[in-house]
């Protein structure tokens, strides 16, 4: 018999896999759900008491003293900012160039799933893909061979 250990490297996913279909349904729902029984924000609040300020302003019921020396940001002024800094924002792309060329020596791809490190090794006479391994040593212990083993090949 021989005796040989490997070690396992996975690279986690970096992003979440597309939703399927029904997912993407049941999202929506509990989404609209969540609309339907949600209650006001304190933004939401602010935007609307400063929208009745604006009316009563119109509607000349505005009382002076209550703005009397007050620099107002208004919501709507905070939302067009929000707004600006969103249209600026940028996703990355889910499908990297790594991906577009099948550069399968690149971490910069398959970026919803696990990579596994495989390596060819020759066994006998055939080259196999397999994970990173050496064959155990008198006096060693299986996690000091599958240590030696990930040194050998990674450097």
């Amino acid at each position: 018999w021989r005796l040989f250990g490997a070690m396992c490297l996975v690279r986690l996913p970096r992003i979440t896999q597309p939703l399927e279909k029904e997912e993407e349904e049941v999202a929506a729902l509990m989404e609209q759900i969540e609309v339907e029984k949600s209650h006001y924000s304190d933004h939401e609040i602010r935007k609307l008491e400063e929208e009745e300020q604006l009316k009563r302003k119109k509607d000349s019921l505005y009382d002076e003293d209550d703005a009397h020396g007050k620099t107002v940001i208004m919501a709507q002024d905070l939302e067009d900012k929000w707004e600006q800094k969103f249209l600026q924002f940028k996703a990355a792309p889910r499908i990297t160039d790594a991906d577009k060329s099948n550069d399968r020596t690149s971490l910069n791809r398959k970026l919803d799933s696990n990579l596994m490190l495989l390596v060819k090794q020759k066994i006998g006479n055939q080259e196999l893909w397999l994970l990173p391994q050496v064959e155990w040593q008198p006096g060693e212990t299986l996690r000091s061979t599958a240590e030696r083993a990930m040194a050998t090949f990674l450097g």
